[in-house]
């Protein structure tokens, strides 16, 4: 599918921790740390091979364990002419099941290949192609549409009606992120219904945070930021009862997160100081495929390493900067890469510092999505591009080690949520909403913190600031955004306490657009001093911005 380019819109610090040893079939042994102990053992990947005639485009495994392709034959560049075959993960028995133009509709994001689990049906976004029978021995795939509520379906408040979305286990819930024009988002959950001349998503309700601050009893003029529900969605879990989403953890870079959906409860599932967004459960839910940055000489962890109060509510808009430069960047023309990791989900949770295994093999070819899951849950699939092209590949992570445990079986899906929102008419007037904020919010302990948002400015002033009465955060830090132009962002910040940091930063980004996109600008101001200088300091680690690429 097409990212729209503004949408949240990761050198790595050396951390003590042991990774899984990586190897290549077909290509030397890349030399990557060998974890003790480590609960997938050491990946093999490898390279799907392909007839000439068939250019990927995307590929996913099937609930029946085969791969989906989507590929171009020679002398196609329409982006909605789709070819579509199944095949078995060697290459062999390729079946071609579809080919077509779909159709553009305003307000759609592209297209998209979520397989049912029922391995009748893909879900594209605005259609389903239904097989009578089976993907395995589909003849006559069918094109539906697929029609969504009016309030997310199309108006002036409405960005793109989805930007990612999932189907449950059960064949009938899904999720899916609607962006709004203000640049703000909402996570919705519905149920597909199958009528006469297409789908319906009938049932509609928002389930994501629409205010994150309530009034402060104790002081008239602060408020109390609460948690935030929602972000990018990326897979039902848990058998279909939580989301797995792109939430904030603790810092300003945004990590992955599983909403459970009866509760609204947001469990973290990564910490890490740099870019870390998607992470896919294998079908047993003890492994997971992570798009990060945490392995690349991109990575701008020096913007999460030293985490903040709240970073959900009171962020600094960073996430744009992050993602343009070291994702966006790296795959037009910036050396780096975007893994995949592959990570043990529980050590990740408990574990700090943990990074998994990179699955990035060679420098010239970077992550695309998705990302899959074979049933057995010792392989997976993942789209590689060539960097600067459109050359793209289909890789394969076999884990020959691993002793799967069983796929979690399907649940029920919440349809009774007590924090979820029925009346879609709320939408227009929370895209209408202004920007701009200007709250206080006081320390349980000590201080406050004076936070102002607008369009093209953010600015967070710490006072003394404690939750806990032991760290205490003085300071300010600013962002100046221009996509189009240069932005900039700057901290000084010192943390006291058991755990002390600080941050003594200037970083200056180029537009979001172009063949270098928010390239971080080290060239001499008046006084001399680079456009972009400083460090990050924090639990022993410290990371100076000049080692980052232009």
């Amino acid at each position: 599918m097409t990212k729209p380019p503004s949408r949240r819109l990761p050198i790595l610090a050396m951390l003590p921790v042991l990774i899984g040893g990586l190897a290549l079939d077909g290509a030397p042994t890349l030399a990557r740390p060998r974890a003790d102990g480590a609960l997938f053992g050491q990946p093999v990947i490898r390279t799907l091979t392909l007839p000439a005639d068939m250019r990927p485009q995307s590929a996913t495994y099937t609930p029946s364990g085969r791969i989906l392709l989507t590929y171009a034959r020679p002398g196609e560049s329409d982006p909605r002419q789709i070819n579509l075959a199944i095949m078995d993960d060697d290459g062999s028995h390729i079946r071609p099941i579809f080919s077509g133009t779909i159709p553009a509709r305003p307000k759609d994001n592209g297209i998209r290949y979520m397989v049912f689990a029922d391995n009748k049906r893909i879900f594209l976004g605005d259609f389903v192609i239904e097989c009578p029978t089976s993907l395995d021995d589909c003849t006559q795939a069918q094109l539906v549409p697929v029609t969504y509520p009016p309030q997310v379906a199309d108006g002036a408040h409405i960005w793109h009606r989805w930007s990612e979305m999932v189907v449950a286990p059960d064949n009938r819930h899904i999720a899916w992120t609607t962006l709004l024009a203000n640049y703000s988002a909402a996570v919705l959950t519905g149920e597909l219904t199958r009528g006469p001349d297409g789908y319906v998503v009938t049932r509609p309700q928002i389930i994501s945070s629409s205010d994150p601050f309530r009034p402060d009893p104790a002081h008239a003029d602060g408020v109390i930021p609460a948690p935030i529900r929602g972000g990018e969605v990326k897979q039902f879990v848990h058998g279909g009862s939580a989301l797995s989403l792109v939430g904030a953890v603790k810092r300003d870079l945004p990590d992955s997160v599983v909403m459970d959906l009866a509760s609204g409860k947001v469990t973290p599932i990564t910490d890490t100081p740099g870019y870390t967004e998607t992470t896919i459960f294998s079908p047993d839910e003890r492994l997971g495929m992570v798009m990060t940055t945490r392995f690349s000489q991109t990575d701008p962890a020096i913007l999460g390493l030293m985490p903040r109060p709240y970073p959900d509510s009171l962020n600094m808009g960073l996430s744009m900067f992050a993602y343009t430069y070291a994702v966006t960047g790296v795959r037009t023309a910036r050396p780096g890469n975007v893994g995949p990791a592959l990570i043990d989900i529980a050590r990740s949770q408990r574990e700090d510092g943990y990074l998994g295994a990179n699955l990035s093999s060679q420098a010239d070819w970077v992550f695309h999505s998705p990302m899959s899951w074979h049933p057995d849950s010792r392989r997976a699939t993942w789209i590689e591009g060539l960097r600067g092209s459109e050359t793209k590949r289909v890789q394969i992570v076999t884990l020959p080690g691993y002793k799967a445990g069983p796929a979690v079986a399907p649940r029920a899906v919440p349809d009774s949520l007590p924090y979820g929102d029925t009346d879609l008419s709320t939408l227009p007037a929370l895209a209408g909403k202004s920007q701009n904020i200007d709250v206080k919010v006081y320390g349980r302990r000590s201080g406050h913190i004076q936070y102002r948002r607008t369009s093209g400015a953010i600015e967070k002033i710490y006072v003394d600031f404690s939750d806990d009465g032991k760290q205490v955060y003085s300071g300010r830090e600013t962002t100046q955004i221009n996509m189009r132009g240069q932005s900039s962002y700057e901290a000084d910040i010192r943390l006291t306490g058991p755990k002390p940091g600080i941050m003594k930063l200037q970083m200056t980004f180029g537009p979001l657009g172009g063949p270098k996109p928010a390239a971080i600008d080290f060239t001499p101001q008046a006084d001399g001093q680079p456009r972009s200088r400083g460090f990050a300091e924090y639990g022993g680690q410290r990371l100076s911005v000049d080692r980052l690429a232009p």
